[in-house]
């Protein structure tokens, strides 16, 4: 159970390493991934003025995101963070009447209101994630758990590399 934890680690930074390189691959700014990676400010900046002018997408918004947060293996592992955060709030709301159709028709102006303070907290959760996941870790080193989610990033981010090498030669 121990290691399923530490794979799941790795696993879950790598799927979502993977997802931001794959999408940063398919930018239409060809520098991209070396702005991401040096991290160039100025680049960082221009590509996120270009994914606000571009039309609304999930991968748009998962992109801006990670830029916000400043791109690279920080910002993965705050937008997984984000993302669990929210998740588990998501969930949390959901379960906390008798049915999720109560808990929808329950909803008012102050749920709302919650969640947009909420989501501005969450954000502030994940740009801190390594308190944030220091307080989640148990049984190993935080430094194991911190090689286990780099490894997932660094591996993602290969992959990604590599599956758009290979879908550009055909």
């Amino acid at each position: 159970m121990i290691y399923l934890k530490l794979f799941l680690a790795l696993l879950a930074s790598g799927a979502v390493s993977f997802l931001l390189f794959f999408v940063l691959l398919k930018q239409k700014n060809a520098d991209a991934v070396n702005v991401v990676q040096n991290k160039n400010k100025d680049g960082l900046k221009l590509l996120k003025e270009e994914l606000k002018a571009e039309q609304w997408s999930w991968q748009n918004v998962l992109m801006s995101k990670w830029i916000e947060f400043g791109g690279g293996f920080y910002g993965v592992m705050a937008v997984l963070t984000y993302l669990v955060v929210e998740f588990n709030e998501v969930i949390d709301f959901l379960t906390s009447e008798h049915t999720v159709f109560a808990t929808l028709a329950a909803i008012t102006l102050g749920n709302l209101v919650e969640f947009f303070v909420d989501s501005i907290m969450n954000f502030i959760t994940a740009i801190t994630w390594p308190v944030y996941w220091i307080g989640k870790t148990e049984y190993f080193s935080f430094w194991v758990w911190f090689i286990a989610v780099y490894m997932g990033y660094y591996l993602g981010q290969m992959l990604a590399k590599n599956w758009q090498t290979n879908h550009n030669e055909t």
